[in-house]
């Protein structure tokens, strides 16, 4: 993740000594992670001679981030399972919103560390049984995991137009629900989906 940091700033122009110059180091950190399988690994090196161990704490993440660049903002791992980033995203659009913060740094990171993963997948059916992933789509019974990492730059609008920043996209509003007690736990709620987008479709005035 932190090179992902790193190579988001140089995309946009930025060195870790400028961007800290520019925002006075307010900068916050929001990264969301699912699983982090780096404590099974550490477990099989129990009692070895080489006793190498990693880890496991994924708030890791966002405050090695924070400490390497010299941001002195939030610094927020969180974990609410496959919507990980995209809350993370939503949190950081809010401090921007109430200028808690000057700039955000948001992300994600999603690894396959461990066969533990994918015997829970399976003994949860959550596994697609021909490999391919057609979500919500028909005649899908599963989906298939990925490895990914990424990260964005967030600053309000009329910032990133003052500084001549080349801007990707715009968001509007961002807006988090839960489903509460619904049919089944891991699947989502077509009224509670609902629900969130109308929230975000109001506030952004659309």
């Amino acid at each position: 993740f932190l090179q992902s940091v790193w190579e988001s700033l140089e995309d946009a122009g930025y060195t870790r000594e400028s961007i800290v110059k520019k925002t006075k180091g307010e900068v916050g950190v929001y990264v969301g992670i699912m699983t982090s399988d780096y404590s099974l690994l550490s477990a099989r090196n129990v009692g070895k001679e080489t006793n190498v161990f990693s880890n496991g704490i994924s708030a890791e993440v966002a405050n090695r981030t924070s400490y390497f660049f010299d941001f002195q903002g939030p610094s927020i791992t969180l974990n609410t399972m496959c919507s990980s980033s995209l809350t993370a995203l939503s949190l950081a659009y809010d401090s921007l919103k109430q200028k808690r913060i000057r700039l955000a740094i948001v992300g994600g990171v999603n690894l396959s560390l461990h066969p533990n993963k994918f015997l829970i997948l399976s003994d949860n059916h959550f596994l697609s049984k021909d490999g391919f992933c057609r979500s919500f789509g028909s005649g899908g019974d599963g989906y298939i995991p990925s490895e990914g990492c990424g990260s964005v730059i967030l600053k309000p609008l009329k910032q990133a137009l003052e500084d001549r920043d080349h801007i990707y996209g715009v968001i509007k509003s961002a807006a988090v629900n839960n489903s509460g007690r619904s049919n089944r736990y891991r699947f989502p709620m077509v009224k509670a989906q609902a629900k969130v987008v109308n929230q975000a479709l109001t506030e952004a005035n659309i």
